[in-house]
């Protein structure tokens, strides 16, 4: 039996080398592992910090062509807002010059439709109601007067209402006219 505990003991002993040594050679393999993916780990990060470099160069660069663009336009838009502001103005001027009674006459319509369309209330008919009828009153009177003016001027003009529309007419066919003319010209340079 001895033999045998002696064979036994050499069997663990042996078993407990081997593992030892599978310890050993396991705890190198699992510190290389470790080496390897640090290094690893530490490439990637220097990677990604590159990568992140250039993408936040490209973004600063878009940011500053995209506010470079929407300064070019916002200014070519108040341009174009002043320009054309400037044109109203300037229209607006030469119409009143040529025909204020028109503009007046326009004013006194847009007041009327105004009017008609704003409902009138309780604290207004109590607050305004006799000083509204005055002025409505009154209103009534200069449109009158106008209206009987302008037509006075018409006469002495020698305007009728079929002077008028036979002007229009002329006018019409002339301009028809010049636009024929103006499209064979437009054929012949072709």
């Amino acid at each position: 039996m001895s033999k045998l505990t002696d064979k036994i003991d050499e069997a663990r002993t042996a078993s407990r080398r081997h593992l030892d040594n599978m310890k050993d050679g396991t705890g190198e393999r699992i510190e290389s592992v470790r080496e390897i993916t640090s290094e690893k780990l530490d490439s990637a990060k220097e990677i990604a910090n590159d990568k992140s470099l250039i993408v936040r160069e490209h973004m600063s660069a878009s940011k500053q062509r995209a506010a470079e663009l929407l300064s070019d336009g916002t200014e070519r838009s108040i341009a174009v807002t002043k320009e054309t502001a400037r044109k109203a103005v300037t229209k607006s001027e030469e119409t009143v010059a040529r025909s204020p009674l028109t503009v007046v006459a326009g004013g006194l319509a847009l007041g009327a439709l105004f009017a008609a369309l704003l409902p009138r209330t309780k604290t207004e008919t109590q607050i305004v109601g006799a000083a509204g009828r005055a002025v409505n009153d009154a209103a009534k009177k200069v449109i009158e007067t106008a209206k009987e003016v302008g037509q006075e001027q018409a006469a002495e003009l020698g305007l009728t209402p079929d002077t008028f529309r036979d002007q229009v007419k002329d006018w019409l066919g002339k301009l028809f006219e010049a636009a024929k003319s103006a499209a064979k010209e437009d054929r012949r340079d072709k």
